[in-house]
């Protein structure tokens, strides 16, 4: 039978001595918390090295302090976690969009492609849905606290940097900072005149009073009206509260259906593009998964699979379909909002380059208009 000499001796290992094999610390900690013989249980099966004997701790009260300490400490993340003995580690997403398919959404499908992409420089691994139906909130807590999920992909914001790890490579080459617009029926002609920011900031935009749009479009010196609510926004059009209604380019054209007993249409004629776009997260210290995924965006860029994908995807595929680019002019204006790392110089990461004068070292600084 073991005495308190020997959990204390065990306990000391794991603070002076590194983590190995895996798992020592957690063991220690958890299997003290719950019950002391189970400590003793890891004395048997993890602590391998002995050490000289410590009388530096003689109750179990500084044995506790020690725990304590030692909770406080960040726990050592992997890029793949391994569960339910599956033969292949894993990472583990949420279901981004309720469905039949989920395996098949873009964010899922990328995932899978960097994790084969990154196999010889960092072992295998395979993308995993999670198998709870949660809240994003929730969702969000449980990868604060690295459990349940290993990545989410996201919009990017400031916001988020400060709870997660960010890949700091865009996802869908800024589609999701490509704005379109409702306007109402009729006044299409109104917009074609429309042929540069000047003439753009004559009329109001509408846009829900929490969007983040509001500061961004401001900033720019457009006019914009907002409400507290997102739903009243296209009666609100319709009833010539303001003149346009931006909403991002792969909304738009499914609310267009939910909305189609009002007098509204979509604009032809321009966008308006700021950066803004999706990342993967990771928990903050799972520093070697973050790096995995941002390796693989950069082989895939390199080699042109990520356009090859990008483009091919049924999701972004019928989404660029619809928006037409190619006969919109572009508004392009500073996102002030978006994280300090956004890369905004490197050319091949976005649909649409962004002049220097509208790139994040610029935009980030005060007087950008």
């Amino acid at each position: 039978m073991f005495n308190a000499h020997h959990e204390y001796r065990c306990l000391i290992s794991a603070v002076l001595l590194p983590v190995n094999p895996p798992g020592t610390l957690h063991c220690i900690l958890h299997k003290y918390m719950l019950n002391r013989c189970l400590l003793n249980r890891c004395l048997l099966n993890r602590c391998k090295t002995a050490l000289p004997r410590i009388d530096l701790f003689a109750t179990n009260n500084a044995l506790a302090a020690i725990a304590i300490i030692l909770l406080s400490l960040p726990i050592a993340a992997h890029a793949c976690s391994r569960i339910d003995n599956s033969p292949t580690p894993v990472v583990v997403v949420p279901v981004k969009f309720k469905g039949n398919t989920p395996e098949k959404t873009y964010s899922f499908q990328l995932l899978q492609m960097l994790l084969e992409k990154t196999i010889d420089k960092f072992g295998p691994c395979s993308a995993k849905l999670l198998d709870k139906d949660l809240p994003r909130r929730r969702i969000e807590n449980h990868l604060q606290n690295n459990r349940y999920v290993n990545a989410i992909h996201l919009t990017a914001t400031q916001e988020r940097d400060k709870l997660f790890l960010p890949v700091k490579i865009p996802t869908d080459k800024g589609l999701m900072g490509m704005r379109l617009s409702f306007i109402r029926q009729g006044d299409q002609e109104l917009f074609s005149r429309v042929k540069n920011l000047n003439q753009l900031r004559s009329l109001a935009a509408g846009q829900s009073a929490y969007w983040q749009d509001v500061a961004i479009m401001r900033d720019a010196g457009l006019k914009v009206k907002t409400h507290f609510s997102t739903e009243p926004l296209p009666s609100m059009l319709a009833h010539q509260r303001f003149d346009y209604l931006p909403r991002g380019s792969m909304q738009l054209f499914t609310e267009l259906k939910i909305y189609a007993h009002l007098p509204i249409a979509v604009e032809k004629s321009f966008a308006i593009l700021y950066p803004s776009f999706s990342a993967f997260y990771v928990n903050k210290h799972n520093i070697a998964l973050a790096q995995r995924l941002e390796y693989g965006l950069k082989v895939a860029f390199e080699d042109g699979s990520f356009d090859e994908f990008f483009y091919s995807h049924p999701e972004t595929a019928t989404a660029l379909n619809h928006l037409q680019l190619k006969k919109r002019r572009y508004f392009k204006i500073c996102n002030p909002y978006a994280p300090p790392w956004t890369p905004t110089h490197i050319d091949k990461y976005w649909m649409s380059p962004w002049p220097k004068h509208l790139q994040n070292s610029h935009c980030l600084a005060k007087g950008a208009y």
